[in-house]
């Protein structure tokens, strides 16, 4: 019985440790940007309807961008419209060419 406990709990033991490095992998970042919020629309292609541009190009997610979309409650997007504002959030890449920020904290 000894033969296989201990084999076992190696076994489990390397489990776990797999599945903590893979739960810190899939950890999303938090990204804090400043900008004008501005309501957007695009035809053909997948766009939350906000976005904020940057007063200066900045790296985000590892691409140089001017303006981020923002996901986030649209009624208070809205009274924020064309204003300057700082949001904070979680980066999200839904593909290759588009970085979205969802929303957790919003301050004019």
């Amino acid at each position: 019985m000894r033969k296989f406990a201990i084999p076992g709990m190696l076994i489990a033991v390397a489990m776990l440790s797999v599945g903590i490095w893979a739960a810190a992998q899939d950890k999303p970042e938090v990204v804090e940007v400043t900008g004008i919020l501005v309501k957007v629309s695009a035809v053909g292609t997948d766009t939350t309807g906000w976005e904020i541009h940057l007063p200066n190009e900045m790296n985000i997610g590892g691409k140089m961008t001017k303006a981020v979309e923002v996901d986030g409650d649209p009624h208070k997007f809205q009274k924020l419209e064309n204003l300057r504002i700082t949001v904070k959030g979680y980066l999200m890449r839904p593909s290759e060419n588009r970085i979205v920020i969802k929303v957790q904290k919003i301050k004019e």
